[in-house]
């Protein structure tokens, strides 16, 4: 089994997967569904509910209206997580300095030869 065969191998497609930038991108395309759902198809959608239980005179004392604070703060973090999802992508990426081999070769170190020059 040649090691230093399955490491380029393996380097190789690291390296594509680097070069493509997999990762950060699912994780950019997930969060920018995230946000997608939670604004359009959760936020805008909230309408006004009763309080179960309410005893009051007036309906404005038992009707929450929506969105609350709650949810506002929700949307807030959710949309304000863009800055740390995009500093992660854009500063994630290795840089490739070659290949260095586990088994590489021992050259012989060639001989040298200690003549003595005569001193003029």
């Amino acid at each position: 089994m040649d090691i230093d065969g399955m490491r380029k191998g393996h380097l190789a497609l690291a390296e594509l997967v680097d070069a493509w930038r997999v990762i950060p991108r699912m994780i950019v395309a997930g969060y920018a569904y995230l946000i997608f759902w939670v604004v359009t198809e959760w936020y805008t959608k909230l309408e006004p509910y009763m309080l179960d239980g309410c005893v009051s005179d007036t309906i404005t004392d038992c009707l929450i209206q929506a969105p609350t604070n709650a949810h506002t703060a929700l949307v807030v973090t959710v949309v304000g997580m863009a800055a740390p999802i995009m500093a992660f992508y854009v500063n994630t990426s290795k840089k490739w300095n070659g290949f260095t081999h586990w088994n590489k070769p021992v050259e012989p170190k060639p001989e040298v030869l200690n003549e003595e020059k005569p001193l003029d």
